[in-house]
């Protein structure tokens, strides 16, 4: 009798503890207009990395939620083909990647099989996505794990993901107290009732903020998007998927896609040939022609964010041309209980609650503007809409040259390479010779045992230091495009490496690396190398960006120290 009335004190516990846990159901909405959008989804992983899911499960998922197209971005360096765009139970499934740097992780879409693999710093990547034709996206900036968030806002990346529910997961997670115990153990036991919503509860004050948002609204135009980073596969610690053996099959992917989704805003109606169907979404992306929406709140969304003045009309994700006031219209089926939110550069500047079509005239003036729509006013309330941007009378700033090198120091004369030397990993090899054509020939052969790491590299010896240069500059060129490292190396004790790496190809290139511009290696004390405490600067090959086994060919000339 105990035993029964025990139980069934447990059953009436865990009822109770489901009911008051649960969130409310998503809202279904009337759409009184149609905003012309698509909706679909990026950064979705499938089992040729560490998502649980084949890319047909996955379309079949997608399916079932609505989703008109799926973005795979599987771990990878970016030498792999990209599939081909195909249509998978009626979803357009377009292949990109997800490639690993020192400074967080990055989404390269729209790009073909690079030549070389990508990695290492953050800037590189960036610019070598960018170089390749692909749109890089900034994946998860606000993850609490250094590995994953992006850190380089200086880097000239494309996108930002502004919510990912992986990272609102992890944020919860770490968070400390009893009240967030709580919140963990009431969160697991109502996803089995009302999945999507629940984890629609996560993303509460987890996206990126106004203030991340102000530091590269006015250096460029970007486009701000939601990634679902969808494994179906949650490891019950703060690690990744493929870091843990003890993992859950949630959230299943179609319950992430029922969580939320892209609306893109195509300029051409899709035809259902998936590469010219694949073109279309990709120009609209890359245009900024979209919105997030949040779907586990409420759905199907309707939103539209125009700005008018003497100029014409632009909607979000446009520039326009300054021409006196600006009247900004944000129309939607927002419930009347939401609060629609105007910014400008960072900074609310009107709010409504209970209007689906919100209109406000503004002095001329450039700035950037933005349209949210929230659940509620108040720390804690869900985004529901988060726009694009719409940049009125904003020109953005060019780089500024760097001043001209008055001094030289000639390091290689075109004949000597009395101070030069290679220096290389067990198994590799590198010559080193002068050309009749006054080149420095470097002639590496990585070892094909991966770990630790194969690596040859030429270095000259600086027996007195760089002092007083500031900068490095040569002419480079290789036999086939890729990433060239470039290392300055206190002998010490400590000894300590800093390093910028650079791309070259068949073409002879001029490169220039300020001693400001690099980065500490391993345990370097010190962001930058002291000119005369530079022993030597090292020219390396190495497997962050060529592949074990790899050989070839790299030729130097006019390498000189300035400032």
């Amino acid at each position: 009798m105990k035993k029964r009335l025990f139980g069934a004190a447990l059953a009436v516990a865990a009822a109770v503890l489901t009911t008051v846990s649960l969130p409310p159901a998503a809202l279904t909405l009337e759409t009184p207009f149609s905003d012309g959008t698509i909706p679909g989804i990026v950064h979705v992983h499938t089992n040729r990395s560490d998502g649980r899911g084949t890319p047909d499960e996955i379309a079949a998922a997608a399916a079932r939620a609505g989703l008109k197209f799926v973005v795979f971005t599987d771990h990878g360096d970016a030498t792999r083909p990209p599939d081909a765009p195909a249509y998978r139970s009626g979803v357009l499934c377009l292949d990109a990647v997800e490639i690993s740097t020192t400074g967080g992780h990055y989404l390269a879409l729209d790009m073909p099989a690079s030549p070389y693999p990508l990695g290492g710093e953050a800037r590189d990547v960036a610019e070598d996505v960018k170089r390749l034709g692909g749109f890089g996206v900034a994946a998860h900036p606000n993850s609490p794990k250094p590995t994953l968030s992006w850190r380089d806002w200086d880097a000239p990346f494309d996108g930002v993901e502004w919510l990912n529910p992986d990272t609102s997961w992890r944020i919860k997670l770490r968070q400390s107290g009893w009240r967030q115990g709580w919140n963990v153990i009431t969160t697991l036991s109502a996803y089995a009732f009302r999945s999507p919503e629940t984890v629609t509860r996560l993303l509460g004050d987890t996206g990126i903020g106004a203030a991340a948002w102000e530091s590269f609204a006015h250096q460029r135009r970007v486009v701000l998007l939601a990634g679902a980073d969808a494994h179906a596969n949650l490891p019950l610690t703060s690690g990744d998927p493929s870091d843990t053996g003890f993992a859950l099959p949630i959230p299943s992917y179609e319950t992430t896609f029922r969580v939320l989704s892209i609306r893109v805003r195509p300029d051409r109606p899709l035809t259902g040939e998936a590469v010219r169907d694949a073109t279309t979404i990709m120009q609209a992306i890359r245009r900024g022609h979209l919105y997030v929406a949040i779907d586990g709140r409420a759905t199907p969304p309707a939103f539209q964010f125009t700005a008018t003045n003497a100029r014409g009309t632009a909607g979000a994700g446009d520039a326009l041309e300054s021409g006196g006031s600006v009247t900004l219209r944000i129309r939607s089926n927002a419930p009347s209980s939401f609060v629609t939110r105007l910014w400008r550069d960072g900074e609310p500047i009107a709010e409504a609650r209970d209007e689906v079509d919100l209109t406000r005239t503004v002095p001329d003036g450039p700035a950037v503007y933005r349209a949210e729509i929230v659940t509620a006013a108040g720390p804690g309330a869900i985004p529901w809409i988060i726009s694009n941007p719409i940049y009125v009378g904003v020109t953005f700033p060019a780089a500024a040259p760097p001043p001209a090198a008055t001094e030289s120091r000639l390091l290689f004369d075109g004949q000597a390479t009395k101070w030069w030397r290679s220096e290389v990993s067990p198994q590799s090899s590198l010559g080193l010779d002068a050309t009749p054509a006054g080149e420095l020939r470097i002639r590496y052969q990585l070892s094909s045992v991966n770990p630790p790491g194969p690596y040859a590299a030429a270095g000259v010896e600086l027996p007195d230091g760089a002092a007083p240069s500031d900068r490095l500059s040569f002419t480079a060129r290789a036999d086939r495009p890729m990433r060239l490292s470039v290392r300055f190396r206190r002998v010490g004790p400590p000894a300590e490496h800093w390093q910028r790496s650079v791309y070259i190809d068949e073409t002879p290139r001029d490169r220039t690396i300020r001693f400001a511009d690099v980065t500490a290696v391993d345990a370097a004390r010190t962001p930058q190398p002291v000119p005369r405490d530079i022993h030597d600067i090292l020219f390396v090959v190495e497997t962050t960006n060529s592949k074990a086994g790899s050989a070839g060919q790299v030729w130097l000339q006019n390498v000189r120290l300035q400032r």
